[in-house]
């Protein structure tokens, strides 16, 4: 129940959001900004973790407005700012906003209307025993969340419920036809039903069959996980109570009234959700965008205030230098630079903001099904989505540049020692030279840049109402009248230009980077004109690498800026659209239509993404087949061949029935039915039938409902929860009650208060849901049984053969109940063999593994693709790039639900014990950064194929967009490569044809992550040699056409391992063949090949497209190499190699992992064969040696004789 939750926090804003600009002032606040300070529009979140828990707290902005005037406001004078009191600091530090008692007064409403409403006599008369329910069904419902996802568990607890009374009826109806018919003939009625072993079993049975049926759903469909609960409470009370029923009309009276007990509760949380302080779940959404936004405009300030604490000339040294304080003062942290400040800084912003990217995500479908009564409908949420998406991910991708320094910095060891040479201290000194050279240059066009994006965001959110109008100032005398008119502010009409403006600004500085970088020796000076090495110059290839790499890295920062600043003017663009067509002027009834509504059903049925048609003739384009690979289709069976005939159809289908039973999900459902009847068979027993009514054991089984959970971790840190907040719920039960002296409208008062101050605890501690949840059920459960026994008296509360105890004595009866429900539960999670959250914290590492090696493969054939201009318009249907785009998101959006799980079960098996060896902590969570990265990276790349510029607006023209684009790009669509002349897509042509030629590093990547990812799911060893690319190994063989273009794809280099690429499906090598050759020797006689990376090429279409794709795919093999590491430490390696190390004190056999055995043993029997050879091995060579010996000493005798 806590992972279900979970999914529905909503961390508010920080206070100080709004829509000041904080680069409009960072030119004098460099080291304000270099710090973690809380910019305007800064979306906090350092309370939840993302993909944990929580409860639902909407920022409506109100509060901002005094913070946000002073901000807005430069010319005014500063003033002096109130100190809060003590309890205005207190409630601060409480985080006590407006949103957060908001949710805790909608979550503590419906119990206590539920308890209040039993006072009232015809509500006694008709629920009898049963009126407790209320309260505590209300409290599941769930009433505090968005009205999008209330409504969807809302939709499916009435199912459950309603599913529920139907078979219950059976249920009961079974039990008593075998009660009449097991019933002698003559037999005299009595007053209380006597017991009956037919009608109990058949109860049981059916109790069993439901437990486990239901659970089965809740593990395969999360969405069903609180109404499952739901579920397995009416089934558990109708099961138990079913041996005491005599007639079929006493079955129907008593499902009737517990069905209409749980649709009141229902009810109640419903009213409470849609009328008390309504929230939406668009207005959830449109807060977070607001939130985004923020995120957004810190980022960029950050990332400026980082390139300016990098133009010093030690920079790099001190950045490196991490050991050194802390060797000569261990008990101090060293002291952090200028220049890690601001790393720090800037990556923590890219977390948060990759954190509520991922909440952004989860919560838009919720948004696009709501009915509302607003301005923006389904499609402008989802159209406004991508374009905030095509904004982060170029500006999350420019604090990359925090780890490719630090790389760039280790792999040209520019941390030099005293005594090294010189010349190689001249040269290190000179390359970090031009580093800083190119840093200082680079702050006038960002900051020009940082500007447009702030105030451009500003504006966009200022427009579709994502932000808070800024207050002004009503006085007279404080309007400039002559300021207003001449600028033209965020939110203004107009203002779209201004940006416009300064973009354009930034894209005709941004040139003088690259003449910088070439007047400090960028462009190599020993190289004839037609790029050819001059003899003589030992070290121009050397040097040449060295500075493609560093025309790579300022290409790819300058890419990202600009594609950085075209999403934003999109996404002013359509913000000033909106405004335009009148969306924004006025609300209207907005309702989800039919095809979404049919989309929702879908997700909640089936926990996989909807497929894509996969129709042969939907594949035809312009009379040319289109083949799709293997990817495109579902995964394989690797025991039976794909269904040919009806009967091969059929046996499939018969065949997912025993994969049914024989999954996971029905191996927990099992469990859970298990541990139900565990307590549930004392309730069917004739000796202690009684016993089960009297001390109510029916909420030990509801217990078990509540905490049942398919890992270890997670079910032992549930059941201290469940027990300490058992614990606190009876020792406030005890102060409630007793504190009124057991007076109704006192008892009530002090319940509500206490539900109100547990949902705090709710909503900020979200690990502790379970002990929260626990907590206010169990508070109901005693107040609620004693405010009812005082309604209808003691005699009628023990007439179902429940007996009364004082609140003193119930509490603690309440306590061992629950601790007994825990117990059982725990115990049937981990007999007779525990799923333990490490284990699926491997199986998920290991899907994310393969899901990155699709996409991997998806992003290197769209770029193989757009090279070729074969992949048609994303936009037209079922073409190849339409397909590549949609597997694109469909992979990434997988990727990103994984994340969070495995988020979770990191921290879920800390609380398992470790039995044996100690667990790989640190290994686990290396691997988890690097796949997070390497995601990142890819997803970077990804975006950058599929990126189309905008036009380029010419100096003195006042149409920005009726110029043609000369932005380099590589052309994605016919349109776009249509408006390419022959002449600008010389150099991509010549990219196309070489790269058939060589054998690039992109094979290599895709193979390792898939042999990762089965290393790890199956936990077999890695072969002792992989084949892993070298950073920019496609810029070295590139390189080497220049020299000789018949070695192109050869594995000539000394350095290099001999290795042969094959089709696994062909078994046909991949090295170049002689057509391509001939083609690459017909294209270089057009225009020398070998020419392709010279920097006097930065200019042509998609140099610097290619550049950011050397860049990531560098980093990208970096991670790799890290991630190889840590899983061979895990599941070992094939190594069965050994060696003799000669020591003066004897010799040591060091042996490799496979004559150690795997991992996991600490001794094989082949580890044991392996000592004995080596043993005898060392005696056979002693004894030659000693043979030897006397052969020499027998010769000199010989000599001498002679």
């Amino acid at each position: 129940m806590a992972a279900d939750i979970g999914r529905d926090k909503v961390v508010p804003p920080d206070e100080s959001s709004g829509p000041s600009s904080p680069g409009a002032k960072l030119e004098n606040t460099r080291e304000k900004n270099s710090t973690t300070e809380h910019d305007a529009g800064y979306y906090q979140d350092g309370q939840t973790p993302h993909g944990q828990n929580g409860a639902n707290a909407i920022h409506d902005g109100s509060d901002d407005d005094d913070e946000n005037g002073d901000d807005t406001d430069d010319v005014s004078p500063p003033t002096k700012k109130k100190t809060p009191g003590l309890l205005a600091r207190f409630v601060a530090k409480l985080g006590l906003d407006a949103p957060t008692l908001i949710t805790m007064f909608r979550g503590s409403l419906p119990p206590v209307i539920g308890i209040a409403m039993y006072q009232a006599t015809p509500v006694t008369e008709y629920f009898n025993t049963l009126g407790y329910l209320v309260p505590i069904i209300s409290v599941l419902a769930l009433a505090m969340l968005p009205r999008g996802k209330f409504m969807m568990n809302m939709v499916l607890n009435v199912l459950c419920v309603c599913f529920g009374s139907a078979v219950s009826l059976l249920a009961l109806w079974s039990g008593v036809q075998a009660r009449i018919n097991t019933t002698p003939p003559g037999a005299l009625p009595t007053r209380v039903p006597t017991y009956n072993a037919s009608q109990s079993a058949v109860c049981g049975v059916w109790l069993f069959a439901n437990i486990w049926f239901c659970n089965v759903v809740r593990a395969k469909l999360p969405a069903f996980n609180i109404p499952v609960i739901v579920y397995s409470i009416l089934v558990n009370i109708s099961a138990t109570f079913g041996p005491f029923m005599t007639s079929t009309a006493a079955a129907e009276a008593f499902v009737k009234q517990l069905m209409t007990t749980m649709l009141v509760a229902l009810a109640l949380a419903a009213g409470v959700n849609l009328f008390v302080f309504p929230i939406s779940s668009r207005l959830v959404v449109f807060k977070e965008f607001g939130g985004a936004l923020g995120l957004l405009r810190k980022t960029v300030a950050l990332q400026k205030a980082y390139l300016i604490s990098i133009e010093s000339e030690d920079m790099f040294t001190m950045a490196t230098r991490t050991g050194t304080g802390a060797t000569a003062r261990p008990e101090h942290k060293p002291k952090l630079t200028k220049e890690a400040k601001a790393a720090k800084a800037l990556e923590e912003a890219g977390a948060q903001l990759r954190e509520l990217s991922g909440k952004l995500q989860g919560d838009i479908p919720f948004a696009k099904r709501d009915v509302a009564w607003g301005k923006l409908d389904a499609n402008d949420i989802s159209d406004l989505f991508t374009l905030v998406r095509n904004t982060y991910i170029p500006v999350l991708g420019m604090t990359t540049i925090i780890d490719i320094f630090k790389r760039v910095s280790e792999r040209r060891g520019w941390n030099v020692d005293d005594d090294a040479p010189d010349e190689l201290v001249a040269e290190k000194n000179q390359e970090k030279h031009v580093w800083n050279e190119v840093m200082r240059q680079m702050h006038e066009p960002f900051a020009i840049l940082s500007e447009a994006i702030d105030q451009g965001l500003e504006h966009a959110g200022l427009l579709l109402e994502l932000l808070p109008r800024p207050k002004t100032n009503k006085s007279p005398k404080a309007v400039d009248v002559e300021a207003q008119n001449e600028e033209v502010k965020p939110g203004e009409p107009g203002f779209a230009r201004v940006v416009d403006e300064k973009v354009e600004a930034f894209n005709f500085k941004r040139g003088e980077l690259l003449r910088t970088w070439v007047e400090h020796g960028g462009l190599p000076t020993d190289v004839d004109e037609d790029g050819s090495e001059i003899p003589g110059h030992a070290n121009s290839a050397e040097r040449k690498e060295r500075d493609q790499v560093q025309l790579y890295i300022l290409l790819f920062m300058e890419n990202l800026m600009q594609t950085s600043g075209e999403a934003v003017q999109e996404l002013v663009a359509f913000a000033d659209a909106k405004v335009e067509d009148g969306t924004m002027g006025k609300k209207r009834l907005i309702m989800p239509g039919f095809r979404r509504l049919r989309k929702w059903f879908l997700a909640i049925i089936s926990n996989q993404d909807a497929s894509t048609e996969q129709a042969p003739d939907l594949m035809e384009t312009a009379n040319n087949v289109v083949h799709f690979s293997d990817g495109y289709t579902h995964k394989r069976d690797p025991e039976h061949l794909p269904p040919a005939t009806p009967w091969e159809h059929f046996g499939n289908g018969l065949r997912k029935i025993s994969d049914f039973f024989g999954s996971e999900e029905s191996a927990f459902g099992i469990r859970a039915a298990c541990a139900t009847m565990t307590v549930g068979i004392v309730a069917f027993l004739e000796p202690t039938q009684a016993f089960f009514m009297e001390q109510r054991l029916v909420w030990a089984m509801i217990i078990i409902a509540i905490g049942m959970t398919m890992t270890s971790g997670q079910s032992f840190f549930g059941f201290l929860c469940r027990i300490g907040g058992t614990v606190i719920a009876m020792v406030c039960s005890l102060v409630i009650w007793y504190i009124v002296n057991e007076h109704v409208p006192g008892v009530i008062v002090f319940l509500w208060l206490s539900i109100f101050i547990d949902y705090y605890f709710f909503i900020k501690f979200p690990r502790f849901i379970p002990a929260v949840m626990i907590t206010i059920v169990t508070q109901v459960l005693i107040v609620g049984y004693e405010l009812q026994v005082l309604r209808i008296g003691q005699a009628a509360a023990e007439a179902t053969g429940q007996r009364w105890y004082p609140t003193y004595l119930l509490g603690p009866y309440r306590l061992a109940c629950v601790a007994g429900g825990s117990a059982v539960a725990f115990f049937w999670t981990i007999f007779p063999s525990p799923l333990t959250d490490r284990t699926w914290l491997r199986r998920d590492l290991s899907a994310t593994l393969y899901l990155l090696a699709n996409y991997f493969s998806v992003i290197n054939s769209t770029l193989q693709s757009t090279l070729d201009n074969t992949a048609g318009d994303p936009d037209v249907p079922n073409s190849p790039a339409n397909q590549l785009l949609k597997i694109r998101r469909k992979i990434f959006g997988k990727v990103m639900m994984l994340m969070p799980s495995m988020s979770q079960h990191s921290a879920w098996q800390k609380w398992e014990p470790t039995i044996g060896g100690k667990y790989p902590r640190e290994a686990y969570d290396e691997i988890i950064l690097r796949s997070t990265r390497i995601m990142g990276y890819l997803t970077l790349m990804s975006y950058t194929l599929a990126h189309r510029p905008r036009p380029v607006q010419v100096p003195g023209d006042d149409d920005a967009y009726e110029n043609e684009a000369k932005t380099p790009e590589l052309a994605s669509t016919p349109e776009a490569a249509a408006a390419l002349d022959n002449d600008d897509r010389v150099w991509i042509n010549a990219l196309a044809q070489v790269l058939v030629t060589l054998n690039p590093a992109h094979h290599t990547i895709l193979s390792t992550l898939t042999l990762l990812s089965n290393a790890l799911l199956s936990g077999q060893s890695l072969p002792p040699f992989l084949p892993l690319p070298r950073p920019y190994e496609m810029t070295r063989r590139l390189m080497k056409l220049n020299q000789d273009p018949d070695t192109a794809g050869s594995d000539s280099d000394p350095d290099e391992a001999p290795i042969k690429l094959v089709d696994s499906r062909t078994l046909l090598s991949e090295s170049a063949s002689a057509s391509t050759r001939d083609l690459l020797a017909k294209s270089a006689a057009g225009r020398p090949v070998g020419d392709i990376l010279d920097p006097r090429n930065m200019e042509q279409p998609g140099y610097a497209e290619f550049a950011v794709m050397q860049v990531c795919t560098t980093l990208v093999s970096d991670d790799l190499a890290a991630l190889v590491k840590a899983v061979s430490g895990l599941v070992g390696v094939v190594d069965f190699t050994f060696h003799v190390d000669h020591q003066k004190g004897g010799k040591d056999v060091v042996v490799g992992d496979g004559l150690r055995g795997s991992a996991s043993s600490s001794e094989s029997s082949l580890g044991g064969e392996a000592k004995r050879f080596t043993s005898r091995a060392s005696k056979a060579e002693r004894r030659g040696r000693r043979e030897k010996e006397r052969a020499a000493r027998w010769g000199k005798g010989k000599g001498k004789v002679d």
